[in-house]
């Protein structure tokens, strides 16, 4: 007799196992235009969060289609499409499950490490020293294994998913590792590229033979009674479907960042902040899922993506946001030290009143901040390949203010002038002296940090939601693992649905990691289910 697990309201004693532990987010939103979540996230009575309710089975009365399939993907982003395109093409029969009417992805490059054009080209690598620098930024929370898989494996699927989209041309980035689509080398059509690369991606699954079911939100899975997951149930515009999964079912469904109920819970620093997301619809459904068949979820606080860039804000971006120029806040205080990681900064900008910096510096930014010059292990310098028109974009567009004098910029800024005045008058002063008595920057970035010589520019930053980089527990099979570090059977997770992989910190020094961990643990989830984790994937789709 199999059981199922759904989100109907169904009050178990799950409550005090799931408490304190950690969650994330799904790829699309329900036919309706509502997420799945809002249909009800009261919790209930004796329970601090709405999915410590276990939810009551959907009956197999209520069913109105039943389909069998080798593998079921939840989820149609990142992950799911490069899930789905391998698993298809490894000989399965594959349904996936997907909440919006189309693929859905945020991000434009990827991360793989001995790829095959990066070797080419004569780079090489050490992967047990990256490791060791990732591991210092997880604080120890990481799984080595997990993050492992990752380190050795991407390369082979970013050079599988590279033969399988020949339209679409990779650009190589300077990090070494990271590749990025775009055209006639315009980075403005990067995101709409990456996009069109998913899609693609999708057309060859769908080529392949796998069958898409669009507006069809995952709602609940199916286990026997031993507890491991035969399949999974989903909402369509008729009705409920049913997906027997015989091989697995993937749970490829993002992140938990447009919850509100699960940031205030995992990740509440980022409560209030302006979402990144063009489809607000990464509410932890696979997590809670997941969680409801007694999944393990990495416990909180949860990794973050809050950025700068990119920005929500109407007049766009500028370049330099990672760069230690002075920062103040709208009282015109200094307020922490500028040579922190790229994190840190967004960190400290989001305790500020409004969630509000700027950075300021004089006429000789080009100086300041030549191409090459600022280095940081984990940081964006935000570097810009043409920084004269640029530089004039930005200004054009108010993302750069420019004044005459330091109280003109206040002014124009609505920061306060005469503690402005006063701030930049001794940052001035230890810049002379290079030697930051107040916060610490290194001596090598205050000698040309000054801010002298007129025109005096300001640079607006607040932070964005990209993600939250939570989800549940897996071992290096991907495998979903149980509170006693067990597998479940059957449930697979990859991209933002899968855990044990981020800790404290999200290392920007692996520059597209969110995506190829992303690419790489969907392709490697579909081999896993399928019993081919160990075979090489590159005479896949040949």
């Amino acid at each position: 007799m199999e059981q199922s697990i759904s989100r109907r309201n169904f009050l178990t004693g799950a409550a005090a196992a799931v408490a304190g532990a950690a969650v994330t987010s799904v790829v699309g939103c329900a036919p309706n235009g509502k997420t799945s979540v809002e249909a009800d996230t009261s919790p209930a009575e004796g329970v601090r969060w709405s999915w410590e309710t276990k939810p009551a089975p959907i009956s197999d009365a209520d069913i109105v289609e039943t389909v069998d399939a080798d593998i079921c993907v939840v989820g149609f982003g990142s992950s799911g499409t490069t899930c789905a395109m391998a698993a298809a093409q490894s000989g399965a029969k594959v349904v996936v499950l997907q909440k919006l009417d189309q693929v859905i992805t945020n991000g434009w490059c990827v991360a793989a490490y001995n790829s095959q054009m990066f070797l080419d080209a004569g780079q090489t690598y050490d992967l047990a020293q990256i490791y060791n620098d990732f591991a210092n930024l997880s604080n120890g929370r990481d799984n080595p294994k997990v993050v492992q898989t990752f380190l050795r494996r991407s390369g082979e699927v970013i050079d599988y998913i590279i033969r399988q989209t020949p339209e679409f041309t990779p650009v190589m980035q300077e990090s070494g590792h990271t590749y990025g689509w775009y055209v006639n080398n315009d980075m403005a059509t990067r995101y709409e590229q990456f996009k069109k690369l998913l899609n693609a991606v999708a057309d060859k699954a769908v080529a392949a033979g796998a069958d898409i079911r669009y507006n069809t939100p995952a709602v609940q899975l199916v286990q026997d009674e031993t507890g491991r997951v035969t399949g999974v149930i989903g909402e369509g515009k008729e009705g409920y479907v049913k997906v027997n999964a015989s091989k697995g079912v993937i749970l490829c469904t993002g992140d938990t960042s447009d919850d509100k109920e699960m940031l205030e819970a995992y990740c509440p620093l980022m409560l209030g902040v302006q979402s990144m997301h063009g489809a607000p619809c990464n509410t932890g459904d696979g997590q809670k899922m997941g969680m409801w068949a007694g999944a393990s979820i990495d416990p909180a606080p949860h990794t973050m993506m809050m950025h700068f860039d990119p920005t929500w804000m109407p007049e766009g971006n500028a370049p330099y946001s990672g760069i230690p120029w002075l920062r103040v806040n709208l009282n015109g205080e200094r307020f922490g030290n500028e040579n922190l990681g790229y994190q840190s900064h967004v960190t400290q900008v989001r305790y500020q009143p409004e969630m509000t910096a700027f950075q300021i510096i004089d006429k000789n930014w080009d100086k300041h901040a030549p191409q090459g010059d600022y280095k940081h292990p984990n940081s964006h310098s935000r570097g810009t390949a043409d920084p004269v028109n640029d530089w004039k974009s930005a200004l054009d567009r108010g993302a750069i203010v420019e004044a005459g004098s330091i109280e003109e910029l206040a002014e124009k800024c609505g920061i306060d002038k005469e503690n402005l005045v006063a701030t930049v008058a001794r940052y001035n002063k230890m810049v002379d002296a290079g030697y930051d008595e107040d916060f610490g920057v290194d001596g090598t970035f205050m000698t040309y940090n000054g801010i002298k010589e007129a025109p005096f520019y300001a640079i607006k930053r607040m932070p964005g939601v990209l993600s939250t980089c939570g989800g549940l527990a897996v071992n290096e099979k991907l495998e979903v693992l149980d509170e006693s570090n067990e597998p479940l059977g059957g449930l697979y997770a990859a991209g933002n649905a899968s855990g044990s992989y981020y800790g404290d910190d999200y290392p920007l020094f692996i520059t597209g990691g969110s995506h190829g961990r992303a690419w790489t643990f969907g392709v490697l989830s579909a081999r896993s289910a399928l019993g081919k984790l160990d075979e090489p994937v590159d005479t896949l789709g040949a």
